[in-house]
Order: C-alpha cells, then sequence, then structure tokens
C-alpha cells in the first residue's frame, strides 16, 4: 500500500510578474487518490489561463525509529565560556 501523501500545488504566472507564484490548495496531505481528486476539481473551476495545478510528493523524517542522541561528556558545554 503507498503510504505517500501528495500536497496539491497551485502556481500562477501574473502577465506582469516575472516569476511564477506558487502556493498550497489544502493545508492537508493526501493520499495519491485524494489528492488526484482535488487536482482534478482545482483544474475545473480554474478560469485562469495563468494557473497552473501540480501534485507534490512529501515527505517526513521519521524520528520514531530513530535513536535518540546521547550527549558525551565531550559534547557539554562549559557555561564560564559563555
Amino acid at each position: 500500500m503507498d503510504n505517500n501523501k501528495y500536497l496539491v500545488i497551485k502556481a500562477t504566472k501574473w502577465n506582469f510578474q516575472k516569476f511564477v507564484s506558487y502556493s498550497v490548495v489544502s493545508d492537508k496531505a493526501y493520499p495519491l487518490n485524494k489528492a488526484c481528486d482535488i487536482l482534478v476539481a482545482s483544474k475545473t473551476m480554474n478560469e485562469n489561463e495563468s494557473t497552473t495545478f501540480h501534485l507534490q510528493e512529501i515527505s517526513f523524517t521519521e524520528t520514531d525509529k530513530v535513536d535518540p542522541l546521547v550527549l558525551t561528556k565531550e559534547m557539554e558545554i562549559d557555561h564560564e565560556l559563555i
């Protein structure tokens, strides 16, 4: 099963700007099938020829699977030097 998550990105290239403006359509990340539904709906409702929509896969560092960093005596900060 695909556990990847996706954001739907809105890209707009205005005639008076030299760059593309990007924004995230929703504040949530979705599985691919739901993200595609949002992408299709966004494209369907879009009336601006300068605006396009894209999917961006995202990933997070899985900190649950990493052992915590153990500080050693050499790593301690000498507060008298600060």
